[in-house]
């Protein structure tokens, strides 16, 4: 089914899992695959990436998460954190460069959040504008834990943007989610996971659906260790990387 949102140049539509996904006008690309938005957030960012192990043990986490979008990337990392009844902080820094698309988010009404936890819409709609495009929410959780969630909008590669994330940091955890290296470069480069592994504590996860030999040079080159992993979609492989140890890194 495919139904037109609120852009004339967009079209939703329903994937295998019964979530729904975005078309985007400029990219020409769909947001996810056909065959799960919801399952793919999960398989791929949630459980491949081990945090779900970070959650039981009630460690604190910090989630750098790169191409906010529609949201499901984020909200199965908190869905997973509550289910494993949220004992330590769990911090989750998204970036997202269409405004349009954050503002159609925190509505709670867009085409593709249909049938979605009523518990999402309000943590969305509980986010707060602190500064000219920084966003902030916090929710408690029923273990004595707390969601503390930003969100920066605007070019993630500006100096402005690069410099928070650093600061929020040393995150554990990053989601690496932007449209694809064909469409959208200039977030699959060297450079640009040079500034993310500044962001990243010694042994922090990357995960991305990405394989391409491009992203795993500019991963490498840039101090990642990267691995293909078997995926639970109609894809081979997803990659998994994570941050080498550095001059400077705590002993």
């Amino acid at each position: 089914m495919i139904v037109p949102t609120h852009d004339s140049s967009e079209l939703a539509r329903q994937t295998a899992d019964g979530s729904w996904t975005l078309a985007h006008a400029e990219h020409s690309e769909w947001y996810h695959s056909r065959a799960g938005a919801l399952t793919e957030a999960r398989h791929l960012y949630v459980v491949a990436s081990g945090i779900l192990g970070e959650f039981e043990q009630g460690n604190c986490v910090r989630v750098l998460d790169v191409g906010l979008g529609l949201g499901y990337n984020a909200l199965a990392t908190v869905d997973a954190w509550l289910q494993s009844g949220a004992k330590a902080h769990l911090q989750i820094l998204s970036l997202e460069n269409d405004e349009a698309l954050f503002h159609a988010l925190r509505s709670g009404s867009a085409p593709w959040q249909i049938g979605w936890n009523p518990f999402w819409i309000e943590a969305l709609k509980g986010l707060r504008c602190e500064s000219d495009g920084l966003w902030r929410g916090v929710i408690r959780g029923p273990g004595g834990g707390a969601l503390d969630w930003h969100v920066i909008l605007g070019d993630a590669r500006s100096d402005a943007s690069i410099s928070l994330l650093q600061k929020s940091g040393p995150h554990d955890y990053v989601w690496q989610d932007p449209f694809s290296p064909k469409k959208n470069p200039g977030m699959w480069t060297a450079d640009w996971f040079s500034a993310v592994a500044l962001a990243v504590g010694c042994d922090g996860c990357l995960m991305t659906y990405s394989v391409a030999r491009k992203v795993r040079d500019a991963l490498e080159v840039s101090g990642w260790r990267v691995e293909k992993i078997p995926t639970t979609s109609h894809k081979k492989n997803w990659l998994r990387a994570f941050r080498l140890a550095r001059v400077g890194d705590p002993t």
